[in-house]
């Protein structure tokens, strides 16, 4: 019996962790922050979140590689002032 309700705590204590982490990444998402959501649903909006995020990420990117190339132009061309 001893043996059972420690393996009963341990699945508890198990099951909480995975609930508080899955709140943690509902509140990581814009649009799921405070709302109550299934964990399928939790996991999708991550998902595209996830992707908008590296999307997002992937632009800005793109215009620090091109500001950086325009600067290196404009140095060169002696009209970059610090």
């Amino acid at each position: 019996a001893d043996k059972r309700a420690h393996h009963n705590a341990l699945e508890r204590k198990r099951r909480d962790h995975i609930k508080d982490s899955f709140s943690h990444l509902r509140d990581s998402i814009p649009s799921l922050q405070g709302e109550k959501a299934s964990r399928a649903q939790i996991l999708n909006k991550a998902t595209d979140y996830i992707q908008f995020m590296r999307r997002k990420n992937h632009s800005h990117q793109t215009d620090i590689d091109d500001l950086k190339r325009q600067n290196l132009i404009l140095d060169q061309q002696g009209m970059y002032w610090v």
